[in-house]
């Protein structure tokens, strides 16, 4: 699915998903991956959401978010509730979501220019 222009060309945008595959701006990922509007973490080192664990999370705290929308997959999975908790005991809230859902989600917080971070897990097999 293709996605809108952000008015803000310096802003980190999802440009395109697809299983396995993502495009923000002129980056393309095929593994799991982190973005804020100015930061981006190309290397998220968590490959399905059975191996999400609090690292993972401050990983993500790092971008100093207002929330973090986590795509996990083409299927919505939901993580331990303690990881939940952690970020929750930040002020930080955490919105599981379907990749393509987190990724529209994201584009349009961040039009609203939201401290958001999207992290998306994306595994070899594309479930």
């Amino acid at each position: 699915m293709k996605f809108t222009e952000h008015r803000d060309s310096q802003v980190y945008t999802v440009k395109q998903y697809q299983p396995g595959l993502v495009k923000i701006n002129d980056f393309t990922l095929n593994h799991s991956c982190a973005i804020s509007q100015h930061e981006i973490k190309e290397d998220w080192d968590c490959p399905d959401i059975t191996s999400l664990n609090a690292s993972h999370l401050d990983d993500l705290l790092a971008f100093s978010p207002e929330v973090i929308l986590l795509g996990t997959g083409e299927t919505q999975r939901f993580p331990d509730p303690a990881l939940l908790a952690h970020c929750a005991a930040q002020g930080i809230g955490v919105e599981v979501m379907t990749n393509l859902a987190a990724c529209r989600t994201y584009n349009v917080l961040t039009t609203e220019d939201r401290e958001v971070v999207l992290a998306l897990i994306i595994s070899e097999d594309a479930d």
